[in-house]
């Protein structure tokens, strides 16, 4: 257990994350018992799979009987950028084995938004805390939605936006704490461009497109703080 200050840090960095995964786990576990799924299958899709729109889009899987290379084949679509994610982090990740594998188990795209806040010295330290607590409010809220959620979801309107509006304010922290607009004009042109030209692939295109710019925009700033250290 971290000490009382670093436990303050935890709890504050991932609040934001827990208003988004706390209803968005609910709906989960709803819409996965409204679907047919047994209650604890839910919670343990959660508790061992842990990665959102996957889960959503297995839950018709499951339910229509899809064939493995079906599942497997939507799991590398859908999951596929989180390769993408762990390559910033590689050099901050908890030394011990089992730590490390935990982290890169549950880099969630939220997991990454919040980690990349974090300054790089306290990263390493802070990383298992920050996925562990993110990890528990979406195992609650799909408790929450397996057990209760069908007695109570017509009380709960538009549960759907809980997702978008937490992507929304991590976006805004990321900016904040970074204060750099390129990653986010791009991130939007490059969404754009592969919305027009391949709206089939959307979340691949962009991410490759947006990807490959940003490693362009970073190679020649590299070269010419190069170049200009050669020239002094």
């Amino acid at each position: 257990m971290p000490a009382s200050p670093k436990l303050r840090q935890v709890v504050q960095l991932t609040s934001p994350v827990g208003m988004g995964y706390l209803p968005t786990g609910f709906a989960f576990g709803m819409l996965a018992v409204q679907a047919g799924l047994p209650p604890l299958l839910a919670v343990a899709m959660s508790a061992f799979i842990f990665a959102g729109a996957l889960q959503f889009a297995a839950v018709p899987l499951l339910v229509s009987g899809a064939g493995i290379s079906t599942v497997a084949l939507t799991t590398l679509l859908i999951n596929l950028r989180h390769v993408l994610y762990a390559i910033p982090l590689l050099g901050d990740l908890p030394r011990g084995r089992a730590a490390r594998a935990y982290v890169i188990g549950a880099l969630t795209d939220e997991n990454y938004s919040v980690l990349t806040t974090v300054d790089e010295g306290p990263r390493r330290e802070l990383a298992v805390w920050i996925s562990l607590v993110n990890h528990s409010y979406w195992i609650l809220g799909t408790f929450l939605g397996a057990w209760f959620g069908p007695n109570v979801s017509r009380w709960i309107p538009n549960l759907p936006f809980a997702l978008p509006a937490l992507f929304t304010i991590l976006a805004i922290e990321q900016y904040l704490s970074r204060r750099r607009w390129l990653p986010a004009v791009v991130g939007l042109v490059a969404y754009s461009v592969a919305r027009t030209l391949f709206p089939d692939y959307v979340l691949i295109a962009s991410l490759s497109t947006g990807l490959g710019v940003l490693i362009g925009f970073a190679t020649l700033s590299s070269q010419g703080r190069v170049t200009s250290k050669g020239e002094v």
